[in-house]
């Protein structure tokens, strides 16, 4: 039976200090939760949103996009101020569009991007505590991102994994690593269609400690035969960790520009 009323699509940023990661709970706080509370609240009755990825406890994130369905229309610009009122100060949505019932956040999605930060400095910077992992002694930029480059490409994660995701399909495609450098700040960009969970935090854990104890790079290649978690680095801190973009075209900009025309509703 085809599912009548009003479809929509919405960017959001938060910090995800205070929360349980984005997903819906019953006995914590999810951001998921948080945003479904104030959409029922404004529309009246209960909705139920989709996002474009799950990210952990105390991660964040710039660019979270999910969807909904309702039976009442607001426009998009009173939908935006209207939930930007009820929310919390540390949620936030930037831009809101109608689209198709076929468009799902996460099943739509071709590609994300994760963000890991790092405050390379001799003198911790405090505006940037739960915002980027502080690192004293200075990094060889060139080092890491070779041995960054060994994650690019398709192969077996399980290494790089918790245990509870092992029983799936860990094999995963990395599109792309880049490592950018502005002073001493440093960013680890990582995308791909998709991700396992913990696996951005244990592939930064796991390069830093080969940086740190100046092993070989290709020691990357060790790890992904041995198939064993315990062969990897630590699990670096979440409150470094960004969900950076939602990629849902190859022509993409930060923002919902990037959703194809095939989804997009014009009234």
């Amino acid at each position: 039976m085809q599912q009548s009323g009003f479809y929509k699509a919405c960017l959001c940023s938060y910090c995800g200090d205070n929360y349980n990661g984005w997903q819906r709970q019953k006995n914590a706080v999810g951001i998921q939760n948080i945003i479904e509370n104030c959409l029922s609240k404004m529309y009246n009755s209960q909705i139920l949103i989709a996002g474009s990825g799950r990210t952990d406890t105390h991660v964040h994130a710039l660019a979270q996009v999910f969807n909904f369905h309702a039976e009442k229309y607001f426009s998009n610009n009173d939908l935006l101020r209207g939930i930007n009122a009820l929310l919390p100060d540390d949620i936030a949505l930037h831009d809101v569009i109608d689209v198709t019932k076929d468009f799902h956040a996460g099943k739509s999605i071709i590609s994300k991007t994760y963000e890991y930060k790092i405050y390379n400095s001799p003198f911790h910077n405090p505006f940037m505590k739960n915002r980027a992992l502080w690192i004293r002694n200075k990094i060889d930029m060139e080092k890491l991102r070779n041995i960054l480059s060994y994650f690019e490409g398709t192969h077996d994660f399980h290494s790089f994994c918790v245990k509870r995701t092992k029983k799936e399909n860990t094999i995963r495609t990395i599109n792309f690593i880049k490592l950018e450098k502005n002073k001493e700040n440093i960013s680890i960009l990582i995308n791909a269609s998709g991700f396992l969970h913990n696996m951005v935090r244990i592939i930064v854990g796991t390069s830093l400690k080969i940086l740190k104890d100046n092993m070989p790079c290709d020691y990357v290649l060790d790890i992904f035969e041995k198939k064993d978690r315990r062969a990897a680095g630590p699990t670096a801190h979440a409150y470094a960790l960004y969900q950076k973009e939602a990629i849902y075209s190859n022509n993409h900009e930060h923002g919902l520009l990037n959703i194809p025309e095939k989804y997009r509703v014009i009234f």
